[in-house]
C-alpha cells in the first residue's frame, strides 16, 4: 500500500498542477472536440496592477463555471486580457519616472513617452499574469489580449469614426469632472467620494430694492462667484413670495433671479440654493432647464479666473478664505457650521474634483438615428441578457433610463489618440491621417472605458474573426457589481451598437469582499488582504471556498484568515476522506459506474441515493449560476452524509466498490469549486494519465434514487441522535458503553457502534429508558450510569427557570403598550424566545418523565 501525505501539499504541488493543466492544452478551446461552445471574455484588469481580492472573488467565480461547461463536455474559452488603464497608468509611470530618474513626461516627448509606457505595461502584465495563474483561472493564455493591440484598438477607432458618421459623438461644452493634478476630464468610475469635515456657510443675498435677503447655504462659497440664480422648491412655503424677484449676487453685484425647481431639497441647509450651471452637475442640468448663463469662474488649474473679480489668480482654497472674510466684513454672513460631506476626489491622485463645464468629445446616448439607450434597454427588459442577482436588472433599467451622454476624451498621452484632424474650420475622422498639409491631430486620448467597452466583440476579432463566428453572443460576462452602470452598461450599448447582437447572454454580479467588520479593503485603512500571501499560507482552494461560500450573486461577502483557515480544514478533509478509501482496501480505485447488485446494506443504498440526489440539485444550482446553494448541498452530503455517516459504517460493512464510486463523484463535483485537491486526488487514484479536468460532469442516474432506503436510514440516524441526546442531557460520558434491549432487527451494529450501545434481545430491565423512532424502539439501561436524584433536582430548576422565562414573555406580549411602541423586530424577537422557552420546557419535562421510571 502506497504512503499518502497527512495532508495535501499545496505549497509543493499547486504550481506543478497548474503546469499539468497548460500542458494537456485543453485550457485551448481548439484541442476540444465538441460542437457545443461556451465563452467568458474574462474582465481586463489594469496591466499595470497587480492580484487583489476584488481580482481573486471574480476570477473564482470565472473559473468554477468554466470548469463547470468544460467538463459538460463544451468546448470552453476563458479569454484572458490587460487593460491599458488610461489616467491610472499614466500617474504610476509618471511618479516611476520621477522617482527612477527624475524626468518627467514632457522631458521625453509624446512618442517616446508612449513607447517607455507600453513597455512597462507589458512587463507589469507579464506579472500580472503570473499571479492570475496561481489562484487556478483556467484561461486560454494563447489568446490573451491587450486594449493596446492593434487588431483589437482597429476594430474600436472604427467604432468611433461609424459612430461619428452616425452622430452619435460630438465635440461639445459639458460638465465634466476635473482633475487639476492630472490636467484631464475624469469619468465617474475614476472619481471616489470620501468623507471630510467642513462647513456650511450661510450667506444673505439682498432682494433687488429691499431691504430682505434670502439666505443661501453652500459648501463651496468659491463657486458663488459664478452663480446665475437662486432656486427655491415650488413646493416650500417660506419661499413662495420671493419666486421671480431678483437678488444682488454678493461680492459680484450682478442680478440674479430666483427660481423654482423641484428638484431642490427642501431639508437641505435654508432651503433655498445657489446655481451655479459652469461648476455643478446639477445646477447644469437645472440651468439648461431655465435657459441660465454659465460662468466659468474656476479654470482647469483650479484657480479663479477673470470671472472672479477681484478674486482672479487666487487658487481654490484661497480664493474661499479671502471670500468668507469678506463676507463677514459685509455683514452678508449669516453663519457657518461645521458638517462632514462627501468630497469628490480623483482616485489616483486624491486631488479634490472641480467639476467644470469644458469642450470634450461625448457620446450622444439617445441619438436621433440611433438610440444607444433605448437598444440596450430594449435588450434587457426583453430578456435578451438574463441578470443576475435578477434585482440588479431593475436598477440597471432606472440608470440607463437616466443615463446623460458620456465624456470620452483623455487629456493624457497614454492611450489611444482620437483619430480627428483639423485644419483650420475643416474637421476630418478616419482612421487614416488626410492627405494634405497643415492638418492638427487632436491631442486627446480616449477614455479607458470607451475601449474596454468594446471588450467582447474586439477580442474575438470582429468582424470576420474565427473565434468571433464561433464564440459571438458569449455566454457569460462576470463583473463586480461596482462596475455595474459604468462598465457593463457600455459593454451593452457598443455591443448592440457596433454588431447587432447582445455581447453576452448572462451578467453575473458578483459583491464586494470586505473585512471582518464589514469595512472596504483600503491602504488608508490598513485592512488589506494579499491574496497571494494567502494563497502560499492556506493554499487557493481554500481560498476560493471562502470567496465564494455562502454568498449569492451580487451580494457583499466577508473575509478574513479565521474564516480561510475553516475552508482549508474542509480541503483537510476532502484529502483525509481519499486517505480513508485509499487505505481502506489495498486494491481500492475509483468508480465510474455501477449496478444495484453492487448495494449489498442499507447504507449503501442510501449513500448512493443520497449522492444522485446531490448530482441533480448541484446540477441544477449551478445551470441557475448560483454557486452557494449547489455548494451547500455538496459540502453537508461530504461531511455530513459521506463522513460522518457512511464512511463510519463502512468500517463495519465494507463495499470498497460503493466507496470508490461515491468519491469518484464527489472529486468530479468538487473539481469546478476546489480545483487542485481534487485534480491531485484523481491523479493519485487514476492510472489513465486523464486529467480531472476534462472528465465527464456526473449525470444524476435516477435508478439509484430510493425513497425507501432514504426514508429507512434516516429512521435509524434519528435512533442514534436521540440516544447521543440522551447521553448529552443526562451528562453520560459519551465512551461510555450502555446496556440496550430490542425486540427486532435495529440495525444492531451500527447502532451499536455509532451511540455505544451493546444491544441485547428482549425486553431487558425494568425502569429503563425507552427511545423510539418511526420504525425502531430500544429501551437503554442508564440508571447504573448517573445519579438519578441529582439529575432529578437539575431538570425540576431548570424548568422553574424556563417557566419564569416563558411568564415573563407571555407578560410582556400582553402588554398593550409594549406592543404599540415595540419596533416589529423587538416583538417579533420575544415571540420566537417564548416559542424556543416552551420547546425546552416539553424537553425538560418529557427528561424528568423517562428518569422518574428509573
Amino acid at each position: 500500500m502506497r504512503e499518502i501525505s497527512k495532508q495535501f501539499d499545496f505549497k509543493r504541488r499547486e504550481k506543478e498542477i497548474y503546469g499539468l493543466w497548460e500542458e494537456s492544452g485543453f485550457f485551448n478551446p481548439d484541442n476540444i472536440k465538441s460542437a457545443k461552445r461556451y465563452c467568458n471574455i474574462l474582465p481586463p484588469p489594469n496591466a499595470n496592477g497587480e492580484l487583489h481580492i476584488g481580482h481573486a472573488s471574480g476570477y473564482t467565480v470565472m473559473d468554477i463555471f468554466g470548469r463547470f461547461e468544460r467538463m459538460n463536455g463544451k468546448k470552453v474559452l476563458l479569454l484572458p486580457g490587460k487593460d491599458h488603464a488610461g489616467i491610472q497608468t499614466q500617474v504610476v509611470f509618471e511618479r516611476k519616472l520621477k522617482e527612477e530618474r527624475n524626468i518627467t513626461r514632457q522631458m521625453l516627448g509624446r512618442e517616446k513617452f508612449y513607447q517607455e509606457c507600453y513597455g512597462f505595461c507589458i512587463s507589469r502584465s507579464d506579472y500580472m499574469r503570473s499571479q492570475e495563474k496561481r489562484i487556478g483561472i483556467s484561461a486560454d493564455w494563447s489568446r490573451e489580449k491587450f486594449t493596446l493591440d492593434p487588431d483589437g484598438l482597429k476594430t474600436a477607432l472604427e467604432t468611433f469614426v461609424k459612430m461619428y458618421k452616425d452622430g452619435l459623438v460630438y465635440k461639445g461644452h459639458r460638465i465634466i469632472n476635473w482633475c487639476s493634478r492630472c490636467g484631464t476630464a475624469l469619468s465617474d468610475v475614476e472619481v471616489e467620494h470620501k468623507e471630510r469635515e467642513g462647513k456650511l456657510y450661510c450667506i444673505k443675498y439682498p432682494v433687488k430694492d429691499s431691504k430682505e435677503f434670502v439666505v443661501v447655504a453652500t459648501t463651496r462659497p468659491e463657486t458663488m462667484l459664478g452663480d446665475t440664480a437662486v432656486a427655491v422648491n415650488p413646493k416650500d412655503k417660506r419661499y413662495l413670495g420671493f419666486i421671480g424677484q431678483t437678488l444682488i449676487l454678493p461680492l459680484q453685484n450682478r442680478e440674479i433671479p430666483v427660481i423654482a425647481d423641484r428638484r431642490i431639497d427642501m431639508e437641505f441647509g435654508t432651503g433655498a440654493v445657489k446655481i451655479t450651471p459652469a461648476h455643478d452637475p446639477l445646477d447644469w442640468q437645472i440651468g439648461k432647464d431655465h435657459k441660465l448663463p454659465e460662468i466659468l469662474v474656476i479654470d482647469e488649474k483650479a484657480e479663479i479666473t477673470l470671472e472672479g473679480g477681484r478674486y482672479a489668480g487666487l487658487g481654490v482654497s484661497e480664493a474661499r478664505v479671502k471670500i468668507i472674510a469678506d463676507l463677514a466684513e459685509q455683514g452678508l454672513l449669516e453663519k457657518e457650521e461645521a458638517l462632514v460631506n462627501n468630497v469628490s476626489v480623483c482616485e489616483r491622485c486624491k486631488t479634490v474634483i472641480e467639476p467644470l463645464v469644458s469642450k470634450q468629445w461625448f457620446v450622444k446616448v439617445d441619438g436621433e438615428k440611433y438610440s444607444l439607450k433605448k437598444k440596450t434597454l430594449e435588450l434587457i427588459k426583453s430578456g435578451k441578457v438574463e441578470v443576475y442577482p435578477e434585482n440588479f436588472k431593475k436598477i440597471l433599467i432606472q440608470w440607463l433610463g437616466n443615463l446623460q451622454d458620456w465624456c470620452i476624451s483623455r487629456q493624457i498621452w497614454w492611450g489611444p489618440q482620437f483619430p480627428v484632424w483639423y485644419r483650420g474650420e475643416e474637421t476630418y475622422v478616419g482612421l487614416e491621417a488626410p492627405k494634405g498639409n497643415d492638418w492638427i491631430q487632436d491631442e486627446n486620448t480616449f477614455d479607458t472605458w470607451f475601449s474596454s467597452g468594446q471588450w467582447p466583440y474586439t477580442t474575438l476579432g470582429y468582424p470576420k474573426g474565427k473565434d468571433y463566428k464561433n464564440f459571438y453572443p458569449t455566454d457569460t460576462m462576470i463583473t463586480g457589481r461596482d462596475l455595474l452602470f459604468f462598465w457593463a452598461a457600455r459593454m451593452l450599448m457598443l455591443g448592440r451598437y457596433r454588431t447587432g447582437k447582445t455581447p453576452f447572454r448572462n451578467l453575473y454580479f458578483t459583491g464586494l469582499v470586505r473585512d471582518k467588520e464589514g469595512h472596504k479593503f483600503s491602504k488608508s485603512r490598513g485592512n488589506g488582504i494579499d491574496p497571494l500571501e494567502i494563497i502560499e499560507k492556506f493554499g487557493a482552494d481554500a481560498l476560493r471556498l471562502s470567496l465564494v461560500m455562502d454568498i449569492a450573486p451580487g451580494q457583499d461577502s466577508r473575509l478574513f484568515e479565521e474564516k480561510i483557515e475553516s475552508f482549508r480544514n474542509f480541503v483537510t478533509k476532502l484529502w483525509n476522506i481519499f486517505r480513508y478509501c485509499e487505505q481502506s482496501d489495498a486494491e481500492f480505485a475509483l468508480v465510474e459506474k455501477i449496478s444495484k447488485r453492487d448495494l449489498k446494506t442499507l447504507a449503501d443504498k442510501w449513500i448512493v441515493s443520497q449522492l444522485e440526489g446531490v448530482v441533480k440539485k448541484v446540477s441544477e444550482h449551478m445551470k441557475d449560476k448560483n454557486i452557494s446553494l449547489a455548494q451547500d448541498a455538496l459540502r453537508k452530503f461530504t461531511w455530513d452524509s459521506f463522513a460522518d455517516w457512511y464512511l463510519e459504517i463502512n468500517k463495519l460493512e465494507k463495499n470498497s466498490k460503493v466507496l470508490g464510486y461515491v468519491l469518484d463523484r464527489i472529486l468530479k463535483l468538487w473539481h469546478p469549486f476546489t480545483p487542485f485537491v481534487t485534480e491531485e486526488i484523481y491523479g493519485i487514484l487514476n492510472s489513465d494519465g486523464n486529467v480531472l479536468m476534462m472528465a465527464k460532469w456526473p449525470k444524476s442516474e435516477k435508478k439509484f434514487i430510493d425513497a425507501k432506503a432514504q426514508a429507512d436510514f434516516s429512521d435509524l440516524q434519528d435512533l442514534v441522535a436521540k440516544i447521543r441526546n440522551i447521553r448529552a442531557n443526562y451528562h453520560i460520558d459519551p465512551t461510555e458503553l450502555l446496556d440496550g434491549y430490542a425486540n427486532a432487527d435495529i440495525g444492531k451494529e451500527i447502532v451499536g457502534k455509532l451511540a455505544r450501545v451493546r444491544i441485547g434481545a428482549g425486553e431487558g430491565k425494568k425502569n429503563m429508558v425507552q427511545v423510539s423512532t418511526r420504525l425502531r424502539t430500544l429501551r437503554l439501561d442508564i440508571a447504573k450510569s448517573i445519579d438519578v436524584e441529582r439529575e432529578i433536582a437539575l431538570i425540576r430548576k431548570e424548568i422553574v427557570n424556563l417557566e419564569n422565562l416563558i411568564a415573563k414573555n407571555e407578560g410582556m406580549l400582553k402588554n398593550k403598550k409594549f406592543i404599540i411602541g415595540a419596533p416589529a423586530g423587538i416583538i417579533l424577537s420575544a415571540k420566537n424566545r417564548l416559542e424556543e422557552y416552551r420547546e425546552k420546557i416539553k424537553i425538560q419535562k418529557e427528561l424528568e418523565k423517562n428518569l422518574s421510571r428509573l
